[in-house]
C-alpha cells in the first residue's frame, strides 16, 4: 500500500512547489485621436444688403452702376431691371448680368462686379459663455472659435467645453454642423499646433452647451438665444419662436430651419413651415427637443 501511495504523495508535492505561469499584462492600444474639423479655405463672400458693388461692361459706359445693395436684396440695372444681388457672390452676379444681356441685348458682353466695400459681417455665440452675442468680423479678418469666445468673456462655469458645435451656412442654404472638443484643441495647441483652432467664417454660430435642456432660437427673430426647455410642458417650433420675440419683417418663415443631433451624432435638417402652422396647420409644428438649434433665414438671401 506504502508502494501505491509514495507516486501520488510525490506527485502533490511537485505540485505545490511549482509557480504558477506569471500574469501575462494584454497591451491595450492607445486611444483614437479626437477628430477635429479641418481648416479649408473660406469661400467667396456671398452678397448682402449694405455692400456697395460697381459694376461694369467692357465698351459699354452707359451700363456702368455703382450701388449699395438695398434691403431687399434687389438691384435695378439698365436694360434688365430687377436682378437680385443679395445671397450670390460677386462672380455669380457677374454671370447673371452677363446672361440677361446675352438674352436680349449685346453678344457676348464681358461684365465686371467689384465690390467697393463690404458691411461688416457677423458671427455669433451663445451657451455657456460670459456675453453671448455677434461679433463683428472684417471680410479680410481672421477669428478663431478659441479667439471668439475670449471675445465673449471666456466660459461660464457651466460650460461644456467637449461638446461644442459650429453651425455653417453653405452654399445651398442649408446649414452643416461641426462637433468637436475645444479641450482638445486647447490640447493640440500646446503642442505646437496652431491649426487645430477653426477658423471661423461670417455668419457662423458657435454653440458652447450650457445646460442639458436648452435649446436655441437664432436668424430672423427679435431676441434670438437660448432658452431653457421646461420638464413638464411641450414646447413646439412656433411657441419657440414667439418665445424669441417672434420673428421680423425679413424673415422667411416657410423655411425654418431645426438642426438636431440624432442618437448616432448624425445633425438632422428639418424644415418647419410656420405659413403653414399660422394657417390652421398644427400637425406640422414640431416639438423642440433639448440642443435643437432653430434657424429662422432671411427672405431672399436664404
Amino acid at each position: 500500500m506504502k508502494r501505491l501511495l509514495l507516486p501520488a504523495i510525490l506527485l502533490l508535492a511537485a505540485c505545490a512547489t511549482q509557480r504558477p505561469p506569471p500574469y501575462q499584462r494584454k497591451s491595450i492600444p492607445p486611444p483614437e485621436p479626437v477628430a477635429l474639423p479641418k481648416n479649408v479655405p473660406r469661400p467667396e463672400l456671398v452678397l448682402v444688403p449694405g455692400d456697395l458693388v460697381k459694376i461694369s461692361v467692357h465698351q459699354q459706359p452707359d451700363l456702368e452702376l455703382e450701388t449699395k445693395i438695398p434691403d431687399n436684396g434687389l438691384i435695378s440695372y439698365p436694360l434688365i431691371g430687377a436682378v437680385q444681388a443679395a445671397g450670390k457672390s460677386s462672380s455669380v452676379l457677374e454671370k447673371t448680368i452677363r446672361e440677361k444681356l446675352a438674352a436680349d441685348y449685346l453678344q457676348s458682353p464681358s461684365v465686371t462686379v467689384t465690390v467697393k466695400e463690404y458691411v461688416k459681417r457677423k458671427v455669433f455665440i451663445v451657451g455657456g459663455v460670459t456675453k453671448p452675442d455677434g461679433y463683428e468680423l472684417a471680410s479680410d479678418a481672421r477669428m478663431t472659435v478659441l479667439q471668439l469666445v475670449a471675445a465673449a468673456g471666456g466660459f461660464t462655469d457651466k460650460a461644456s467645453k467637449d461638446l461644442v458645435q459650429v453651425v455653417r451656412r453653405q452654399g445651398n442654404g442649408e446649414r452643416t454642423v461641426m462637433r468637436f472638443s475645444l479641450v482638445e484643441v486647447e490640447r493640440q495647441i500646446s503642442l505646437g499646433k496652431a491649426d487645430a483652432d477653426l477658423d471661423l467664417w461670417p455668419d457662423d454660430l458657435v454653440v458652447v452647451p450650457a445646460s442639458l435642456r436648452v435649446a436655441y432660437v437664432l436668424g430672423q427673430v427679435n431676441h434670438p438665444g437660448s432658452f431653457e426647455l421646461p420638464n413638464t410642458t411641450k414646447v413646439t417650433v412656433s411657441m419657440a419662436v414667439a418665445n424669441a420675440g417672434s420673428y421680423t419683417k425679413f424673415a422667411s418663415t416657410g423655411g425654418v430651419q431645426v438642426l438636431r443631433h440624432g442618437p448616432s451624432g448624425m445633425v438632422q435638417t428639418l424644415q418647419v413651415n410656420l405659413d403653414a402652422i399660422l394657417d390652421g396647420r398644427l400637425d406640422l409644428d414640431l416639438e423642440v427637443q433639448p440642443g435643437d438649434v432653430i434657424w429662422v433665414p432671411e427672405r431672399g438671401i436664404f
